[in-house]
C-alpha cells in the first residue's frame, strides 16, 4: 500500500468537529495543518509492510531451495550405501590402470563373477580381514580354482572439499596392481586379478591354506568346539621360513628395477602353504624407491623415498620414524623383529612387559646384550636340545643386527640371506627341511 494512501485514509479516520456533528451549517473549517507525528506512524507502519512482503519472499526462497536439495540427496540415497564413494574409487582406480597400461595386465574380473565366486561374499567364507580389506575364499570361474579375494573397504566421503579414507584405499588398491603385477618369486603372494567396479574394489590372489606365521608362533588356547591350535613350528622350519623371508625381500631390494620396499614386513604377512613353505603377501602400504631427492640428507647414494612414517605397531624401523625417509633397510628393521619372533614365539608388542620391554626389539636385544638369550627363547626350541643352540644363537645375532636403531649399522638383504644359508648348514639334515 503506498504512503499517501495511508495519509488519506488517516485524516478520514479523524473525529468531526461538534458543529458538524450537531448539523450546524458553518464554514468549511481550515485545512488542517500538517501533524508530523502521525505521518511518522504511517510511514512505519508502511514500512513494517513492506519489511514483512520481503521476508516471506525469502522464505519462500529458502523453502524452494532446500525441498530442491533435500530431493537432489534421495535420489543419491537410493543407490547402493557408498556408491557415490565407491564410484569415485572406482573412477580413480580405473584411471590409474590406464594410465600405467595395466587395465589389460591381468584378468579384470567382474563384480558379478568375484560375488558368485565368494557366494555373495558369504561371512562362511571370510579368511581374514587385512588392514584394508576382508578377505574371502572363492572358486574362480570357469574352472573353480581356488583363490583368495580380497574386498577393501571404501567409507563413505564425508565431503568433496576434504581429503577422505577413500583416497587412502585407492592408493592401497592401485598400489597392489601396479607392483605386484611385475613380480615373480616363489616367496611372493601372486596378484592373478582384480576388479574396479562402483560397487566395491576386489584383488584376487593365490590361496595360501596354511594361515599367517603369526598364527603358527602365537598359538591361542580356543573354545572346545573350535580346531585345536597347531603345532610348535620345528626349529628348522623356522629357519627355513626366514631364509625363504630373506630370499623374498633380496629380490624385490635387487631383483626387480626400480627396487620396492614392501614397508609392512609382519609375521600377519607372511602366508604359509601346505608344505610349511612362506610367502610374502599384502603390498598395500609397499613403495617403488627412486634416486636420491631434495629430502636426502649425506652423501650416501642409496634409493630413497620420503613419506610419512606407515606400518605396523613394533615393526616399524625407528630410523624411518625420525628422518621420513625410506629405505630398502626399513623392511630389514621389520625383517629383524620377524626373526625374533621366530626365535622367542612372542608377539612384537605386549604391554604386558615393562614399559621399556613393551616391544619385542627392545626385550631381546636387552637379553641379548647381557647373555640371557636362552631366557627368551621359545621353550618348544629349546626342547629340540643342544644341537640347535649354536644356529639359534647365530640366528639371534643376525636380528641383534637388523634391529640395529640407525640403518646404516643394518646388513642388506643381500647379506641377510647369505648368512642364513650358511646358519642353515650348521643343522644336520635329518628333517627333510625346505630351504629357499
Amino acid at each position: 500500500m503506498r504512503p499517501h494512501l495511508l495519509l488519506l485514509l488517516a485524516a478520514a479516520a479523524l473525529p468531526l468537529p461538534a458543529d458538524c456533528r450537531h448539523g450546524g451549517h458553518h464554514e468549511p473549517p481550515p485545512p488542517p495543518k500538517h501533524n508530523g507525528k502521525s505521518g511518522n506512524s504511517a510511514l512505519t507502519a508502511a514500512l513494517a509492510v513492506a519489511a514483512s512482503l520481503l521476508a516471506l519472499v525469502l522464505l519462500y526462497l529458502c523453502a524452494a531451495i532446500a525441498v530442491r536439495r533435500f530431493r537432489s540427496r534421495g535420489a543419491v540415497g537410493r543407490e547402493p550405501a557408498g556408491s557415490s564413494s565407491s564410484s569415485s574409487a572406482a573412477s580413480r582406480a580405473a584411471a590409474f590402470l590406464r594410465r600405467n597400461g595395466l587395465q589389460h595386465h591381468r584378468p579384470a574380473f567382474t563384480y558379478e563373477q568375484l560375488r558368485a565366486a565368494t557366494a555373495g561374499f558369504d561371512a562362511g567364507r571370510k579368511l581374514g580381514d587385512g588392514g584394508f580389506g576382508t578377505v574371502f575364499l572363492a572358486y574362480l570361474p570357469p574352472s573353480g580354482r581356488l583363490a583368495a579375494v580380497k574386498r577393501l573397504h571404501v567409507p563413505p566421503s564425508p565431503s568433496p572439499s576434504f581429503p577422505s579414507a577413500s583416497a587412502t584405499i585407492t592408493k592401497s588398491f592401485c598400489n597392489e596392481v601396479l607392483i605386484l603385477s611385475a613380480l615373480r618369486h616363489p616367496h611372493l603372494v601372486r596378484l592373478h586379478g582384480f576388479c574396479a567396479d562402483p560397487r566395491a574394489l576386489l584383488l584376487v590372489y593365490d590361496f595360501v591354506p596354511n594361515g599367517t606365521l603369526s598364527h603358527h608362533l602365537h598359538r591361542r588356547a580356543r573354545a572346545a568346539a573350535a580346531p585345536p591350535p597347531p603345532p610348535p613350528l620345528p626349529w628348522w622350519t623356522r629357519l627355513a621360513m626366514a631364509a625363504q623371508i630373506a630370499s623374498a625381500l633380496e629380490y624385490l631390494h635387487f631383483g626387480v628395477k626400480p627396487a620396492v620396499v614392501h614397508r609392512d614386513v609382519t609375521s600377519s604377512n607372511i602366508f604359509v602353504e601346505a608344505d610349511m613353505r612362506a610367502r610374502l603377501g599384502d603390498f598395500g602400504l609397499s613403495r617403488l624407491l627412486s634416486p636420491p631427492d631434495a629430502c636426502s640428507t649425506g652423501a650416501a647414494r642409496e634409493l630413497v623415498c620420503c613419506t610419512a612414517p606407515q606400518g605396523t605397531p613394533g615393526y616399524l624401523d625407528p630410523d624411518y620414524h625420525r628422518s621420513f625417509q625410506l629405505t630398502e633397510k626399513s623392511d630389514v628393521y621389520s625383517f629383524g623383529v620377524v626373526v625374533l619372533e621366530l626365535v622367542t614365539g612372542l608377539r612384537p608388542v605386549d604391554v604386558g612387559r615393562e614399559r621399556r620391554d613393551v616391544t619385542l626389539a627392545d626385550w631381546v636385544v636387552a637379553k641379548i646384550q647381557v647373555g640371557e638369550l636362552r631366557e627368551v627363547v621359545d621353550p618348544p626350541v629349546l626342547g629340540e636340545g643342544p644341537g640347535v643352540m649354536a644356529s639359534v644363537e647365530a640366528v639371534a645375532e643376525l636380528a641383534f643386527r637388523c634391529v640395529a636403531p640407525d640403518k646404516d649399522d643394518r646388513p642388506d638383504a643381500r647379506e641377510v640371506l647369505a648368512e642364513l644359508r650358511r646358519i642353515q648348514t650348521m643343522l644336520p639334515d635329518l628333517h627333510g627341511g625346505k630351504g629357499s
